[in-house]
């Protein structure tokens, strides 16, 4: 009998066979960490779309000559460090990136809580800016500063 990841895993294969992205031959490439999402509790739809993103981001970054991302796999965070975050902008799909203060982290949800340390150039309909309080998954950290 298949345990749940094998079939939650098997469910974002179909997934991404929906919309032409073949998981073994992008994983060759550029490595998306399944296994984190399924213990974040990420249905298998959504993490089809982040590494559907990922992959793509990657494939863009390459494209223009840009070193690619690596997800971050640990927390190396401590309160008062600062972390580069990714924000997509759904409507234009265009991100930008920002600044968030740590204040707290926890390894075991990979997941970083923070203030928003930057002003946002996109329109994000009030839902955040400077100061806001956030919590965000460690695939999501850009680059990470220490404390001074």
């Amino acid at each position: 009998m298949a345990d749940a990841y094998e079939v939650w895993l098997s469910q974002v294969q179909a997934a991404l066979r929906s919309i032409n992205m073949a998981m073994d031959d992008w994983q060759k490439v550029w490595r998306f960490e399944f296994r984190k999402q399924f213990d974040v509790g990420a249905s298998a739809d959504d993490a089809a779309m982040r590494a559907n993103k990922f992959w793509w981001r990657q494939q863009r970054m390459h494209d223009i000559g840009l070193p690619q991302l690596a997800p971050v796999d640990r927390a190396p965070y401590a309160t008062g460090d600062h972390v580069k975050v990714e924000f997509a902008d759904e409507a234009t799909g265009i991100g930008e990136w920002m600044w968030l203060r740590v204040t707290r982290c926890d390894d075991q949800k990979q997941l970083v809580f923070g203030v928003l340390d930057s002003e946002p150039l996109n329109d994000y309909s009030g839902k955040i800016g400077p100061g806001s309080e956030l919590a965000i998954a460690f695939s999501r950290v850009r680059d990470h500063r220490k404390r001074e």
